[in-house]
């Protein structure tokens, strides 16, 4: 692990981290989990407007979680690979894991 951490890959990781915080840019990532779709079926999907969802998408863009294909006029958003489906997974499983505790 050591041979990994350094000032870039730590400033790296917080970005990634903080663009998967967002629990609408993770509802799009769900939607694309096994299968590239286009902006019209993500915004269908997740019940948002196209220009909220591009904006969304762009971000996640910026920070290599998704990827992009042109195809024709359609634009196809997809992960960009699969260590970004193993952080989604482990995140949902962790929580899936955690029991609240009701305060009173």
């Amino acid at each position: 692990m050591q041979n990994i951490v350094n000032n870039k890959n730590l400033v790296e990781s917080v970005n990634m981290l903080k663009a998967l915080g967002n629990s609408t840019r993770l509802s799009i990532l769900l939607s694309i989990f096994d299968k590239e779709k286009s902006v019209n079926t993500i915004c269908e999907e997740i019940g948002m407007e196209q220009s909220a969802v591009s904006h969304q998408l762009q971000m996640l863009k910026l920070y290599h979680i998704v990827k992009v294909e042109r195809k024709g006029k359609e634009v196809y958003y997809s992960l960009d690979d699969h260590h970004i489906k193993n952080i989604i997974e482990q995140a949902l499983t962790h929580a899936s894991h955690i029991e609240y505790e009701e305060t009173i």
